[in-house]
């Protein structure tokens, strides 16, 4: 057995024994008894498993948050988890009022228009989650409904957060471009050419599209709200990013030749960055 299926076979013995329970083929002793006897060999051996790669990973990186950084991108199960802590993270940090602006960083706001589903959907799932509670009758499956339903709204009220709590950046010589938690790009300011407001339509979301319009490179980043993007931004070199998938799997990065932004202000967003632009290289053309 491979060290990644450990963690599958350890959740699909704890469904089993638990729907075992529930349903009452087995007794309390009986499921305690299968799950310490399963359990505990199965969480050793990845527990055991992941300590062998993270050390590989840490021979060869500079510090240890750099080496589990390695290890969760190369792991689907805590690329899962990595995913779920930095979206309660982003409901923390919206609770507490304490956006993800580092100290001498300029923010760039992108939510605004970007909220109505996300406020749609936590609305649905808090009247899901009283429904349910009062028209189930069985006590354990309520509770584990009720479970569900409460992790269910929290991670979309965490989505929500995200995109309030991590605006992009302009900090360290880099324009960085967020997607909620997700970094898309870090755009070194003197590879920007030129900054313009420019509307493009199109549906809501981040990804990479391809224009055929550009001869040199077809890749750019679109990081659109309800009404597309309003601010394009034109590269004097290719730039790596990636958009944001199933929390599972890893993000492709593509080289880039431009790049399309929905932001709150427009106009004080071109007026920022060419601000910035002008600061680090007189002259420049816009």
């Amino acid at each position: 057995m491979t060290g990644r299926l450990l963690p599958v076979a350890a959740l699909v013995v704890v469904v089993i024994d638990a729907t075992l329970l529930a349903t009452g083929v087995i007794g309390p002793a009986t499921a305690l008894a299968l799950f310490l006897a399963v359990e505990i060999p199965l969480g050793a051996l990845a527990v055991g498993d992941y300590v062998r790669r993270y050390r590989h990973h840490r021979a060869g990186a500079h510090n240890r948050r750099d080496a589990l950084r390695a290890l969760a991108a190369a792991d689907p199960f805590l690329r899962m988890m990595a995913a779920e802590a930095r979206t309660f993270a982003s409901l923390g940090r919206w609770i507490a009022r304490r956006p993800d602006v580092p100290a001498g960083a300029v923010a760039i706001g992108y939510s605004r228009g970007t909220l109505g589903i996300p406020v749609a959907l936590s609305v649905a799932a808090g009247i899901e989650l009283v429904a349910v509670h009062l028209l189930i009758p069985w006590p354990a499956v309520r509770l584990v409904l009720d479970l569900l339903g409460v992790y269910a709204l929290l991670m979309i009220l965490g989505l929500l957060a995200g995109r309030i709590v991590r605006p992009h950046l302009i900090v360290g010589g880099e324009l960085v471009l967020r997607s909620g938690p997700h970094v898309c790009a870090r755009v070194p300011l003197d590879a920007i050419a030129r900054v313009r407001l420019d509307r493009h339509l199109g549906s809501g979301g981040a990804e990479v599209i391809d224009d055929d319009n550009n001869d040199d490179n077809n890749a750019v980043l679109s990081l659109a709200g309800p009404d597309g993007t309003s601010v394009s931004l034109d590269l004097t070199r290719a730039v790596a990013a990636s958009v944001p998938s199933y929390p599972w799997s890893a993000p492709e990065l593509r080289q880039l030749c431009s790049i399309r932004l929905h932001v709150d202000d427009p106009d004080s967003a071109v007026a920022l960055i060419r601000a910035r632009l002008g600061a680090g290289s007189r002259g420049r053309g816009f």
